[in-house]
């Protein structure tokens, strides 16, 4: 009977013996751990390409949906129903329409009202220019009202042509321009169907058009196809007499 409960206990001591081994292993900081698996790192966000602005001046090309080369004279009218026209030169082919207000001015040209389109596009952005005031509209790649030369330049690089202006419109012949001279920094598209000025006074970028040069040809120039007489048509060579016949 006291081997029977001294085997009991020790059975009993050796199974808390375990527990406890088993329950200071479970509890012991120092075993080591199996790491848990990293979280999947998250994609980066595509980068959004920058939108145009509403409002922005596109080059070559005007504010689109708003003001733009080729928009039909009666939609533009409607956008800009306080615009004021004006004859151009006495001509019934051109006509200015000015947005004093918002610094534009533009050329619409055409044989008849019905079929004018927007042909030149002026944006002014110092002082009054020819009653339109300065405007707050800026190119998509920001130059407008306060924007240097230098900034013109990084934003569109060398121009194709630089020329000296001697009064409003008329360029300068042979002459060397001064430091604070007007000057015109023209650009022209890839297919050369519209080109951009910009006039510099000094440092400071006044204003600039855009505008299609085959209509200013056409229209302002007289070069274009319906300008000049109509072709004189094709002598007719003299008929060649006939031989006298034999007898």
């Amino acid at each position: 009977m006291m081997r029977t409960t001294s085997n009991a206990l020790l059975a009993l001591a050796a199974a808390g013996v375990a527990a406890a081994a088993s329950t200071v292993h479970a509890a012991d900081p120092a075993t080591p751990q199996a790491p848990p698996k990293p979280a999947a790192a998250a994609k980066p966000p595509v980068a959004a390409k920058p939108a145009t602005p509403a409002k922005a001046i596109v080059l070559h090309g005007g504010v689109p949906g708003l003001v733009y080369l080729g928009q039909p004279l009666t939609e533009f009218l409607s956008k800009f129903p306080g615009a004021t026209s004006t004859p151009f030169a006495g001509q019934n082919d051109v006509v200015r329409i000015q947005i004093p207000d918002q610094g534009i001015s533009v050329l619409a040209m055409g044989m008849t009202p019905a079929s004018m389109t927007i042909e030149s596009i002026g944006f002014n952005w110092q002082g009054t220019y020819e009653g339109v005031k300065a405007g707050t509209r800026r190119t998509a790649e920001g130059i407008g009202p306060g924007s240097n030369v230098n900034e013109l330049l990084e934003a569109y690089g060398k121009p194709a042509e630089i020329a000296q202006e001697s009064r409003k419109g008329a360029l300068a012949q042979n002459t060397a321009p001064g430091p604070d001279a007007t000057l015109r920094y023209l650009y022209r598209s890839a297919d050369a169907t519209a080109a951009t000025f910009f006039i510099v006074k000094g440092s400071d970028v006044m204003r600039m058009a855009t505008s299609h040069p085959a209509s200013v040809e056409r229209y302002i120039l007289k070069k274009g196809p319906a300008s000049g007489p109509a072709p004189a048509a094709p002598a007719v060579p003299p008929a060649k007499p006939k031989p006298p016949q034999q007898p």
